[in-house]
């Protein structure tokens, strides 16, 4: 701090003071540091008698700034209108009001710990309060405060403790007055977030006129039952996902990986049901193996910690840490494919049976449910697992029937090539050539050793869950961004 004459030591003994008061001021952007810079100009005044500088603060209105949380806000509000479920003009502003709290709630903290919570806008007055009678008693209901809650970040932060995303979701809504507030609690999302991750094929409906949940730092997803409205990331919308397990250059070189669970199940097949086909149980075999990849990327994400993924068929140009041959999910993806082909045989047999059903049928159809819900628990812990893993630093390295080669790997030399290709959808015909390095060590790594082994596929999660994947095809290396993992439907409403 400079010393002026005129203040001599009195300004000196006032040093710590001004220090301990000019570091509660919080630099988020550059508004707030002209601010603090006025405040303590406005200190030294009081202490010296000089002349100061004029300012000439900004209206609020003219500040320049980016709001994020409107960007969402105007999507769902064109969703809602598109879908023909909304009329009022002032919906606008509530669902930015309702997002803008999301989104600042989403950056605080509760005891020590991000919040990660659902919210589903929800008319306690018009819509049933329980899902129909004609659903399965594993659907939702909702339930009541004694007295409506404001909606704001305090509350809401507070209340993501009782409300995890995978036990309930917070119904809020307005009063009369136009105000939000929280009405209450809706239970049962357990069963909604298993289909989406998928570790259940039961497909559980959804309360209210759509969901919103925060997922990480400024991360807010926004869904109408199974469709996919939106993703803000920060101050980016993602409208649309690559779905490149299944459609396109990607999806092609899974089911040439998944090939050795096809000749396997094939053997199976034609020894223990010669009258089937195994054409006709090709895309089974493929979305198994696409699926328990998915899952255990969602559980990588899960951490928070990000990580790496790499799937190859040689191990040249790692050092793995910690190598080791791990091969129980490859082994509970074909015990999960034998018995679900089995199972559906016997409900074949049964529905064929007019009036009598022999006990030894009726036997063998309870026993391969019950095999299969174990296979899938088994499943479920090999995910899990190997997921752990990346918490590590270093990749995971997987072979193409998805054993590992061992975990916690890094490849020796970054030198990736001098473009790389940001693919525009799911299957790539054109694409953004770039440099890579605007990209961070481990996309850069990954890069260097996807485009030295054609037929690999580099997976990388950041920190706050952005997902990329990359291989190499036709000499280019490929990168796709926002690529689906969890069962969301595409909006067919809004582009």
């Amino acid at each position: 701090m400079h010393v002026f004459p005129s203040a001599g030591c009195y300004l000196t003994g006032q040093k710590n003071k001004m220090d301990s008061r000019s570091r509660n001021f919080r630099l988020t952007d550059k508004y707030s540091m002209l601010l603090m810079y006025i405040a303590l100009l406005k200190q030294i005044k009081r202490l010296i008698p000089i002349k100061m500088p004029t300012f000439s603060i900004p209206k609020t209105g003219s500040v320049p700034k980016t709001n994020p949380p409107e960007i969402l806000a105007e999507r769902v509000y064109k969703y809602l209108k598109d879908k023909k479920v909304i009329r009022d003009r002032r919906m606008a502003t509530r669902l930015e009001h309702f997002f803008k709290t999301l989104y600042y709630a989403s950056m605080r903290t509760e005891e020590g710990q991000l919040i990660q919570v659902s919210v589903t806008f929800f008319d306690p007055e018009t819509e049933d309060l329980i899902g129909d009678e004609d659903d399965s008693q594993d659907h939702w209901s909702y339930t009541s405060f004694e007295e409506p809650l404001e909606f704001n970040e305090k509350t809401l932060v507070k209340l993501s403790k009782a409300a995890d995303p995978w036990s309930s979701s917070i119904a809020v809504y307005f009063n009369e007055k136009g105000e939000l507030l929280i009405y209450g609690l809706i239970d049962q999302a357990l069963h909604s977030q298993r289909f989406v991750n998928h570790e259940s094929e039961t497909q559980p409906k959804h309360a209210g006129l759509f969901q919103a949940s925060i997922q990480g730092i400024g991360i807010i997803a926004a869904t109408d039952g199974y469709k996919m409205i939106g993703v803000l990331r920060q101050d980016s919308l993602a409208r649309q996902f690559n779905d490149v397990w299944k459609y396109g250059q990607i999806s092609e070189l899974i089911e040439e990986k998944s090939g050795t669970f096809v000749n396997i199940i094939g053997s199976f097949i034609a020894k223990r049901y010669p009258g089937l086909e195994i054409e006709d149980y090709m895309d089974f075999i493929h979305d198994v193996w696409r699926d328990s990849l998915s899952r255990i990327l969602i559980q990588i994400r899960k951490y928070n910690h990000g990580g790496a993924l790499l799937i190859t068929s040689k191990t040249d140009g790692l050092v793995i840490n910690y190598p080791m041959q791990y091969i129980r999910l490859r082994g509970a993806i074909l015990r999960f494919i034998r018995t679900s082909i089995s199972l559906r045989q016997v409900e074949k047999q049964i529905s064929m049976s007019r009036d009598y059903i022999e006990r030894e049928l009726f036997d063998e159809l309870r026993s391969l449910e019950t095999k299969k819900q174990q296979v899938n628990n088994e499943l479920k812990g090999a995910i899990r697992f190997i997921a752990s893993q990346s918490c590590v630093d270093g990749l995971i390295v997987m072979k193409d029937n998805l054993s590992t080669f061992g975990f916690g790997a890094v490849i020796d030399k970054i030198d990736p090539p001098e473009f790389i290709h940001q693919a525009r959808g799911s299957k790539f015909s054109t694409t953004d050539p770039k440099r890579p390095k605007n990209f961070g060590t481990r996309h850069r790594s990954m890069m260097t050793y996807c485009s030295r082994h054609p037929g690999s596929i580099g997976i990388v999660i950041s920190q706050d869950g952005e997902l990329r994947v990359m291989s190499q095809f036709d000499d280019k290396l490929v990168v796709w961004d926002n690529v689906k993992i969890q069962k969301y439907l595409r909006s067919k409403i809004i582009l």
